[in-house]
């Protein structure tokens, strides 16, 4: 039973590791294009694994099939939680955006 709780609280660290990651990878990708490949590539790996070894631990938790239903249910409230995240930053910042002309003529080097 201090097994299965154990695991479940490992695949939860898991699942909002597998998200930051995400979210990391997005925000580089959006506001740094060209300038951090490889931050990338490591912030799309790592949710990825970060991603199964969530998986691993719920499956093992609740075998497969319940496992399975967790994993998703932990990882949609994570995603859910950093999308509301972010929607509440973006209201905050719609001051500091450049204008569409400046990043047309800046070009993506």
């Amino acid at each position: 039973m201090i097994t299965m709780a154990i695991l479940v609280v490992a695949a939860l660290l898991f699942s909002g590791a597998s998200v930051f990651s995400f979210c990391k990878a997005n925000y580089c990708a959006c506001n740094h294009a060209g300038e951090c490949d490889n931050p990338i590539n490591h912030y799309w790996l790592a949710s990825i694994v970060f991603s199964l070894f969530a998986l691993a631990c719920c499956c093992i938790a609740l075998h497969a099939q319940n496992g399975t239903y967790l994993w998703l249910v932990l990882m949609s409230s994570c995603l859910s939680g950093a999308i509301l995240s972010a929607r509440k930053q973006k209201l905050k910042q719609c001051d500091q955006t450049k204008p569409t002309d400046d990043l047309l003529t800046g070009g993506i080097n």
